[in-house]
């Protein structure tokens, strides 16, 4: 049996973080196995990404939780990636993934800010609004709150003199093809585990 650590990807949309994180098992074969891709919307075309890439997908409304919990345990994946999923998980989700040993839900989402600015919806609409000069990308563990759970990876990046909101979020959207991966390889090394001290928002990579 494959060493290689299963994983379940959940994307509401265009999948470009789905492929992302597919490519990087594609190429790691040995270090990450993708079991299934699952979405909330028949029109996704993450669900076409998956087909591309040989991984079974699967048609789950947001309303029905109890069909998503038979999924994952057919599937048995270790890890959860939130790549784009427009909808908060259940608790049976996060039950499910839950580690006793690490503390936490094995479940990653990525983000369009350096949290906790901007949570919910269109970080990075917001922050150009704002006229922020620095934003960036965070990888996040997902807990019961709207993006609360504590941060594995961010990375930032400057606002130019002349860029649009367009080019500003090109500039976040390359560095989540990058920087989401990347988490994954470190979960599927065990570096990932919870920092000391009391109030702490950040991962520790071991």
């Amino acid at each position: 049996m494959s060493s290689a650590l299963p994983f379940v990807i959940l994307a509401s949309g265009t999948g470009t973080n789905a492929r992302a994180l597919l490519q990087a098992a594609e190429q790691e074969s040995s270090l990450l196995r993708c079991v299934g891709l699952v979405s909330d919307r028949a029109s996704a075309p993450a669900l076409e990404i998956a087909a591309e890439f040989g991984v079974e997908a699967a048609v789950i409304p947001a309303s029905n939780p109890a069909q998503l919990l038979d999924y994952l345990k057919q599937k048995e994946p270790r890890w959860a990636c939130l790549a784009g999923y427009k909808r908060i998980v259940p608790d049976s989700f996060l039950q499910f993934f839950h580690d006793e040993a690490l503390g936490f839900a094995r479940v990653m989402n990525v983000h369009p800010s350096l949290l906790p600015a901007y949570p919910g919806l269109h970080g990075y609409r917001r922050a150009f609004a704002d006229g922020v000069k620095v934003s960036g990308v965070t990888v996040h563990l997902v807990d019961g709150g709207l993006d609360t759970g504590h941060v594995i990876l961010q990375r930032s990046f400057t606002r130019g003199t002349h860029d649009t909101e367009s080019s500003f979020t090109a500039k976040g959207r390359a560095i989540e093809l990058e920087l989401f991966p990347a988490a994954l390889k470190h979960a599927a090394a065990g570096r990932i585990k919870l920092q000391g001290g009391a109030g702490s928002r950040f991962i520790s990579l071991e």
